[in-house]
């Protein structure tokens, strides 16, 4: 009796993870590939309109707008590790410091 609950909480507590894992990427509207790509071009000097333009035109189906890219170049994006692979993973991890320390040195 005991090992079945034991189970179920820890099938519980799996799905409860997916879940709330489906809810943080699902309030960005954006992937971690596109978060890669802004970040790259905003330290190549790229306007957000124009990393929005380009954006756009790479990929229409995305669902990114011109202010969610605003907020994004800032550095100001979470990505998680369930979402790229390690290696991706770590360069965005290395982006994201340098992109917060283009905006500590502008």
């Amino acid at each position: 009796m005991e090992n079945i609950k034991k189970y179920t909480k820890a099938k519980h507590n799996i799905i409860k993870s997916e879940r709330r894992s489906n809810k943080r990427t699902d309030k960005r509207a954006i992937t971690g590939e596109e978060v890669i790509f802004i970040f790259e071009k905003v330290l190549e000097g790229w306007k957000t309109i124009k990393i929005f333009n380009t954006l756009i035109q790479t990929n229409s189906s995305s669902s990114a707008d011109k202010k969610i890219v605003e907020i994004v170049s800032t550095g100001n994006c979470k990505v998680y590790p369930n979402e790229l692979s390690k290696e991706k993973y770590d360069y965005y991890l290395q982006l994201r410091e340098n992109v917060y320390e283009f905006y500590k040195i502008k």
